[in-house]
Formats: structure tokens, sequence, C-alpha cells
């Protein structure tokens, strides 16, 4: 690796731990991330998932948890430390994929910058860890190898790489479908090179199967094949919902008013006469079909548009080519160096400021609770959460006493319906043997479990709306 790119990589973890720093402190800050972290538990005590434990995504997530705990631990803080160096890796695989396609060390390292600072300002829009944050690596390292091109064994390469995203979530096969429609474009004047490019993009398609079939010879090989294809593809068929257009455009105008000022620079660069045809091809096929990964499924989570990130930076960071004295004296001033360089330090700071209201200074409450039952707990006794604080079987070494660790899974009906949960199997499996401890929430209101948790539980603790029953 050169000097120059071993700087520029320090330069993007450095950036990512300290747009990222409190963020490594709660211990919760959102509650896919918590099941990721007990699911990747199970995993690594031989447990089978889809059989043993049931989540509504694919295994990836739950391997690369299990991955990084055996890397670093089970502490929550390096978890999130090791989360800010997966995406410093991806700023510097895009930064990588810029030069690739032609483009030049500023608006190189302008991509991997705003793909930091895009991912690391909201809540839900990057800063908790979620999948999106993870294939998106995979996604970026395709786009290298495919640029790069070459050798059909590069987009080989490029196809296994995307497979891998795949394992992860399935979405990325819109990502993987604009960068074939792009060979395809890019190739489409010469019948020679269109059957060549045609050639690459089908070895790059049976790179992307490789990683899915392993999966799939996994649970054949263990007699699990039927529920493998049921979580696979039942379960996910029923979750998309149809809504109006215009709530489709409101989760659109959502992302772009959040992110306005890179917006501004995304659509300059696509709209602006002096930008490569080749760059508009791809940011205009690859923001189209993974915006349409986003907003099909119909529901409004902010951190789907993690995805498109990718996009949004590569496309973005190339406004920083264009000379500053094509626009009018107030920018170009703004793009100075000194003066950039001042800004974008002074937002940091803002961002920072901001971060350590909403993850530092709020009460940690899932760690409130395992404070005061990890001195309490004896090692058999069993404990059930029936709100999202699904870690603290992480915190204090349990197993959830059903097999859908994330509580909404149990108890809302559009995932009973979609998952086919045999509610009366799980009650039994919750309340025999009887829990030493249930937490509850002042607002929960079930038949299932009231009649049961009142009858034979005290109320030993209240954290917020958070109550902590003990067994009589």
């Amino acid at each position: 690796m050169k000097i120059k790119d071993l700087q520029t990589f320090a330069i993007f973890i450095g950036l990512a731990i300290v747009l990222r720093l409190f963020s490594f402190f709660p211990t919760v800050i959102n509650h896919d991330e918590s099941t990721y972290i007990v699911i990747s538990d199970y995993l690594m005590n031989g447990s089978v998932y889809f059989i043993d434990v049931v989540d509504t995504k694919p295994i990836g997530i739950f391997l690369i948890y299990a991955g990084l705990q055996k890397l670093v631990g089970s502490s929550i803080f390096l978890l999130r430390v090791m989360t800010a160096l997966w995406l410093a890796i991806t700023a510097f695989v895009l930064y990588k994929a810029k030069f690739s396609f032609g483009g030049k060390r500023n608006e190189a390292i302008a991509t991997g910058i705003i793909y930091l600072i895009v991912n690391s300002v909201f809540t839900y829009y990057g800063i908790s860890p979620n999948t999106e944050t993870f294939f998106n690596l995979f996604t970026a390292l395709g786009l290298l190898f495919m640029l790069k091109g070459g050798s059909h064994w590069r987009f080989l390469l490029a196809g296994l790489c995307l497979g891998w995203g795949l394992v992860i979530k399935y979405v990325v096969a819109f990502d993987a479908l604009a960068f074939g429609l792009f060979l395809l474009w890019d190739n489409i004047r010469s019948k020679t090179q269109f059957f060549k490019a045609l050639s690459r993009g089908v070895v790059m398609a049976i790179g992307s199967c490789i990683p899915l079939s392993f999966v799939l010879i996994y649970y054949a090989q263990l007699g699990y094949l039927d529920e493998f294809l049921f979580y696979t593809f039942e379960v996910s068929s029923r979750y998309p919902e149809s809504v109006p257009f215009v709530q489709h455009l409101k989760f659109l105008g959502d992302f772009f008013l959040r992110y306005l000022p890179i917006a501004l620079l995304f659509i300059y660069v696509l709209v602006s006469k002096a930008t490569d045809l080749r760059l508009k091809r791809l940011g205009l096929l690859w923001s189209a079909l993974v915006l349409l990964a986003i907003l099909l499924p119909g529901k409004w989570y902010g951190h789907y548009y993690i995805q498109f990130m990718l996009p949004f930076s590569f496309v973005a960071g190339s406004f920083f080519a264009f000379p500053a004295t094509q626009f009018p004296k107030p920018l170009s001033t703004l793009l100075r160096p000194r003066v950039g360089f001042t800004i974008l330090s002074l937002l940091i700071m803002l961002n920072m400021y901001q971060q350590k209201k909403d993850c530092l200074d709020k009460p940690d409450h899932p760690k409130t609770i395992s404070k005061y039952l990890e001195g309490k707990l004896e090692k058999e006794d069993r404990i059930y959460t029936s709100v999202s604080h699904q870690v603290l079987y992480h915190l204090l070494d349990k197993e959830s006493p059903t097999k859908y660790v994330h509580p909404s899974l149990f108890w809302e009906q559009k995932h009973i319906r979609a998952l086919e949960v045999n509610v009366e199997e799980e009650l039994a499996k919750i309340t025999e043997p009887p829990p030493r401890y249930i937490i509850w929430r002042t607002d929960r209101k079930d038949d299932r479990l009231d009649s049961f948790l009142y009858k034979n539980y005290l109320l030993v603790k209240t954290v917020g709306k958070d109550l902590v029953y003990e067994r009589r």
C-alpha cells in the first residue's frame, strides 16, 4: 500500500472514531443491534439460527457479530469501536474505487469523508449499527473489483463480495443488478465489448450465488432445508406493505432534507454538463435501484438509507473535482482548503456535542437494570424481558426463555402472523420453569402473561417505564 493510501486510511479511522465517539458508551442505541449481539452469543455456543433462535434477518449479520466477539470479546464498547473501524474500511474501499473509476485524489478523499459523515449524524440513519452498516463494505468491495476490470477472476471476486452482502441482507441484489446493468450500458456501443461485458456480468452473477449456496447446503446437511426456505422466502414475502405514493415521497424527502448540503452536491454532479457520462450512468442506475429497494417494503426505517449512502457519497464526492473558479465567489471561497476544513471542524464539533446529548447524557436503563440484577442472580436463574432490552441476556450471560429473542416478534400480531409463532408453546417455555425476574413495562397490557405475572411476582424496582418483577 502506498504511503498516501496509508495516510488516507489513518485519517478515515481517526475521523470515524471522532465522529462516533460518544456512541461507543450506551448499552443500547437501537434494539436491532442488541438482537444481533444476543443471537451471535447463541451461535458461538453451538445453536442453529432459524431453529434454536429466530429473527427476520439472514444469518450473515449474526456471523459477523460472532466473529467480532471472537476478536475483541463481549464488550459492547469494543464492538462499537469495531463498527467505526468497519466504516473506515468501507470509506477507504470507496476511496480506492473512486481512483479505479478515474477520479482524482481530492474527490476520492471527499467520497470517503462524506460516507463517514452521513453515517455519523443521525441516530437511526447510521449511528446505530445495522445490517446496512456491514453489508455496504461487501458492496463497496464488489464495486472496486468490478471497476478494476481486466480478468474474469476480478468479476468473480466482485460477485463473491456481493454474495456475502446478500447473506447479510437480500436487498444487496439491487446493488448487484445496478452494477450488472452499468457494465452493459457502458459497453453498449460496441457489439464485441457488449458481449464481453455480458460474459463478465454472468461471471459476477455466478459468484454472487456461491455464498448463498454454502448457506443452503449448511441447512440441508443439518436437515433443516424446509425451515431455511420458509424463513428466507415465505416470511420475507409477508412483510412488504402497500402504502400511498405520497408517503414514499415524504420518506424520500426526509432523507434529502436531513442531508441537504450533501444532497445539493449529489444533485449538482448528476445534472452538470461537466460531469463524466460514465459517472452519470453509474450514479443514476445505482441510486435509482437502491432507492427502489428502500421504498418497496413500505416501511419508514431510517437505517434503510444507509444502503443509499454508498452511491450518494460516490456521486457527491465528485463535486470536488470541479475547479472552484467555475462557481460564484462566495461558494469558491468556501471551497478553499483552509476555509473548508475550518467549517468541517466546526461541524464535527457540533455533531459531537449533539451526539453526547443523545448518547451519553440520557439515562441508560438497560445498564441500570443489569447492575441491579447481576449481584442477585444465581447461575441457574432465568430472566425474561418483554421489553426491548434483550441486551440483558448478553450482559447477564443468560439465554432467552423463548427462541424469539427480539420481544416484538412474540408480542406484535404482524410478526406472529408472518413467522407463524406458536404462542401457547412459547408461553409455556417462558413460564415453565418460571423466571426469577421478569422485566415489564408500565404501558404493557397483555392477557397472555398478565395473570401469571401478577399472581406469582412482586414489583421490586422501577427504572423509568421499565418494571422489574421478582418471583415470590
